[in-house]
């Protein structure tokens, strides 16, 4: 006891929030503490302290405290611990007691999270509009409450040698694959880092995963698209103090797919997800196609429309490529300078982009209105994807095309669509082909071919 108590009295000079409370009990010490910052102070007094004041008054000579506290206390939480853990339920938010050699603690975690709110990085117009939020009980009773089957599995782990970070893994008993539930709970047990404070960490120490510019495994902070994607056999993710929860595996398809499209016609919803499949080849190929038109293949434009390009491009003191680049550039600083602004600054950001990229630099001579136009029509086709991930692999191979076709013109357009679609099709995500969805669309007669097709549990 006394060793214990010497030792938390020794943290208590570089944790000023460290809290420790003496009572005498039948002429014996018995210590609480807790840490200030992490737990309720009401908790702990309503629990244990008004339970200690209230059994001083029997004069007992001897009793086992674990007993009387299982018998007395109106708690249904409560852990006996060791002193090698009793530190992780400390800095968890619990209270613990110390009596002899028996040390007991009880959850009394403070309430630091922001509540359930709506989501603020994906759609939600007819669907629920609750969204995780950094709290870990919170999050798993947002999926409790969705799916109220004992074929639910939680399996909890600890990462990060320095943050001890609750990590949690949901999947379906009698849906998943156990192959991919074996490959995922393996590449998880064998992270080594000394922390892991949000799922984005996890993400990042899955090597294998994360080689391609394209991303192989998507997060997603929606617990309706959550549910949705542990009872079609998926393995979801949770990490506490992070309200994003990632989805394993992930197909190219997911991201075409949003939730609020469950409240839409089916004719309507298949319609969507063309113009979203259109739109991203437009972000990718669009400023390639007219670099290759306006630099080496000016005999495919009619010769109006070629006369009315090289009126405009007259007064441009700069090669298309490089007018392009300005303007891509310019935009990608537009872009993320407005997701870091704040929204108070927001509104002036926008009109003094438009001004940048519109009028003002029309006006001066620097770039042409068709490359303006051109820009903007795949500046706002990579919008489509709200998914950040996303977007990293839209400007990769946007650069890549815009090369490729600068050196060999509308064949170099060609290159860089093979280049993009055998990448994707090469792709997969822990196992699985990334391709799962369009594949299974291929029919041919020749059974030497071998088609990469998927089950019905796959897709």
């Amino acid at each position: 006891n006394n060793m214990i108590i010497d030792e938390i009295k020794k943290l208590k000079d570089n944790m000023p929030d460290l809290q420790i409370k003496e009572v005498s009990f039948n002429m014996e010490k018995v210590y609480v503490i807790n840490i200030q910052t992490v737990s309720s102070s009401i908790l702990t007094n309503q629990y244990v302290m008004d339970y200690l004041a209230n059994r001083s008054l029997f004069n007992k000579s001897s009793f086992s405290l674990k007993k009387d506290i299982i018998n007395h206390i109106p708690s249904i939480s409560f852990i006996s611990v060791s002193k090698d853990n009793y530190l992780d339920y400390l800095f968890n938010g619990f209270s613990l007691i110390v009596y002899k050699n028996e040390m007991i603690v009880f959850e009394t975690k403070a309430t630091l999270d922001r509540g359930v709110g709506e989501p603020s990085s994906e759609p939600a117009v007819k669907g629920p509009k609750d969204a995780f939020n950094e709290n870990y009980n919170t999050n798993v009773g947002l999926i409790r409450k969705r799916i109220k089957s004992k074929n639910l599995i939680l399996k909890e782990f600890i990462l990060g040698s320095e943050t001890k970070t609750k990590t949690a893994l949901f999947y379906m008993e009698n849906k998943v694959d156990k192959k991919l539930l074996n490959d995922v709970v393996s590449k998880i047990n064998s992270i080594s880092s000394d922390k892991v404070l949000d799922t984005y960490y996890i993400k990042d120490l899955i090597k294998n995963e994360n080689k391609s510019s394209f991303p192989t495994i998507r997060s997603s902070e929606k617990p309706d698209l959550i549910c949705k994607s542990i009872i079609d056999g998926k393995i979801c993710i949770m990490c506490e103090n992070s309200n994003n929860v990632l989805i394993i595996p992930t197909y190219f398809l997911d991201y075409f797919f949003y939730d609020e499209d469950n409240y839409q016609k089916s004719m309507f919803v298949v319609f969507v997800k063309i113009i979203r499949i259109l739109a991203l080849f437009t972000t990718i190929f669009l400023p390639g196609i007219y670099l290759s038109l306006i630099t080496y293949d000016q005999g495919m434009l009619p010769t109006s429309l070629l006369i009315n390009f090289a009126t405009q491009r007259a007064s441009v003191p700069f090669p298309a490529l490089i007018e392009v680049i300005l303007l891509l550039l310019a935009f990608e600083f537009l872009y993320d300078g407005d997701e870091l602004t704040p929204n108070s600054r927001g509104t002036s950001l926008s009109i003094l982009g438009a001004l940048v990229l519109g009028d003002a630099a029309v006006s001066a001579g620097i770039v042409s209105p068709i490359s303006v136009i051109v820009v903007a029509i795949s500046a706002i086709s990579s919008i489509f994807f709200v998914y950040f991930d996303f977007q990293s692999f839209v400007r990769i191979y946007r650069y890549l095309v815009m090369g490729l076709s600068c050196l060999f013109g509308i064949i170099g357009v060609l290159f860089g669509f093979i280049i993009v679609v055998t990448k994707l099709c090469s792709l997969k995500s822990f196992g699985k082909p990334f391709m799962i969805g369009i594949s299974t669309f291929i029919k041919t007669k020749n059974k030497s071919l071998k088609v990469i097709s998927a089950s019905k549990e796959e897709s």
